[in-house]
């Protein structure tokens, strides 16, 4: 298990979770263990945002679709415009 300083981790995240993808990551401050990461917990953090993300995206489709028919646009003509 690799053992990287909050600081080193704050500096470099990027390379603390790709090391996480290899072999646990143990985070410490002061001298003391504040998380552990490891490829499972990163996986699962990222489908959770994925997920997230996902009904963000499908809450901002109904909104504009709504508002679009509420202006009177209808499905062809939305489609003319986006190909533009």
């Amino acid at each position: 298990m690799r053992t990287v300083t909050k600081a080193e981790a704050e500096r470099d995240i990027a390379a603390v979770l790709d090391s996480a993808a290899q072999e646990p990551v143990r985070i410490r401050q002061t001298g003391q263990d504040v998380i552990v990461v490891s490829a499972a917990e990163f996986e699962e953090a990222q489908r959770l945002l994925h997920r997230k993300r996902m009904r963000a995206l499908q809450r901002a489709r109904l909104r504009a679709s709504v508002e679009a028919k509420a202006n009177g646009f209808t499905e062809p003509m939305l489609t003319d415009l986006l190909a533009r």
